[in-house]
């Protein structure tokens, strides 16, 4: 089983945050109807912004099909995007947008619109070049009172990880066990928010990518094997990974001379399958001690932030608009931690293809799981 615990889209460039568990099935007969060739007939009266100009990020737990699958697919991109107002089928039409039965029924399936006194409309946040700035403006300067009331517990938690012998791999852990894994369970859970028949979480797409590192978290296994990235391409399969956390919990190494085999060359194991990363396991050492004090601080000064957030931003649930807010304060955060040479950046994050063999400086095994 493998779960993404956050998927980003952000340009062409970027793979997608990121949070993600996937037990897969077939869905190929029901997307072979659904997904129809349309035949083009009309052309749009206005154009409609690329949705690779934008930058789209996904927090969810997925049991079929991620929301961007349907997104990308035919011109569901110009169909959600015009229905940030509601519309009739017949009134897509009559403004020049090609769309089907098919098409919408899928995008409704998909948890992407919604049909309400006969119209549909787009059930995802999608904000505007002004609310864009202004989130991020917001979520900077949260970001900063946050940094500036904890950056000696940052950097009294690098130290700890120097200590227990993991110094490559502070970033890593300060992102992804940190930041991006044990704050969630302060904050909110997929199924917090929303449920569909492929997903729950959220789905939100902001007028441009924001400058800067934007990095993600992958679990795998019991979501015990963590990978931390900016190209989620960076590591072995899925599979291989879900079968490297599989062995580690039974034998706590590799025994598979196969998958030794697919491992070593990013320098998860060695030849023998002895494991190259670091072990997280749970007992109360100083790391776990600063880790749940920064816990505590960032999620009780975010909420204190987040009481007029849904509503200055047009959000339909203040869950919602909790996590897109602190997707953009915890991005924040990391950008300060590097600037004050608090956190470094992972060789392999800098150039992948050079340093494949160092993928094991941004890998950690939690025993009994990330978000246990």
């Amino acid at each position: 089983m493998t779960f993404f615990l956050y998927l980003q889209h952000a340009n062409t460039n970027t793979n997608h945050k990121q949070i993600i568990m996937i037990r897969k099935f077939s869905l190929s007969l029901f997307l072979a109807v659904l997904f129809l060739p349309l035949s083009s007939t009309m052309q749009a009266q206005t154009s409609v912004r690329p949705y690779r100009q934008w930058e789209a990020t996904q927090f969810v737990a997925v049991s079929g099909h991620q929301p961007e699958d349907y997104v990308l697919t035919d011109n569901n991109w110009e169909i959600i995007y015009n229905l940030r107002t509601p519309h009739t089928k017949k009134e897509l039409r009559e403004m020049g947008i090609t769309c089907s039965d098919s098409q919408l029924l899928l995008l409704e399936v998909g948890g992407l619109i919604k049909k309400t006194k006969g119209k549909w409309k787009c059930t995802i946040p999608i904000l505007d070049q002004e609310q864009t700035n202004s989130l991020r403006d917001k979520s900077k300067e949260i970001a900063q009172s946050m940094y500036t009331k904890t950056k000696s517990d940052f950097a009294s938690l690098t130290q700890a990880i120097n200590e227990m012998g993991f110094e490559e791999n502070a970033l890593s852990l300060v992102f992804s066990y940190l930041l991006d894994g044990k704050m969630w369970t302060k904050l909110v859970l997929f199924d917090d928010i929303d449920n569909y028949a492929g997903w729950s979480g959220c789905y939100w797409v902001l007028y441009e990518p924001r400058e800067g590192a934007k990095y993600g978290t992958n679990g795998f296994g019991d979501m015990n094997l963590i990978l931390t990235y900016l190209d989620s391409g960076i590591a072995p399969s899925n599979q291989a990974m879900d079968n490297c956390a599989e062995e580690i919990s039974k034998y706590g190494k590799i025994n598979d001379p196969q998958l030794i085999s697919q491992l070593t060359p990013y320098g998860l194991t060695d030849h023998n399958g002895e494991i190259q990363f670091p072990i997280i396991k749970k007992q109360p050492d100083k790391f776990h001690q600063i880790t749940e004090k920064l816990v505590d601080s960032i999620s009780s000064e975010l909420k204190a932030n987040c009481g007029n957030i849904a509503t200055l931003y047009n959000i339909n649930k203040e869950e919602t608009a909790m996590v897109i807010l602190y997707h953009e304060v915890m991005w924040y955060l990391m950008d300060y931690l590097i600037q004050d040479d608090v956190l470094h950046i992972p060789a392999v994050l800098k150039d992948a293809k050079k340093n494949k063999q160092r993928v094991n400086e941004i890998v950690f095994f939690v025993e009994g799981g990330l978000m246990q």
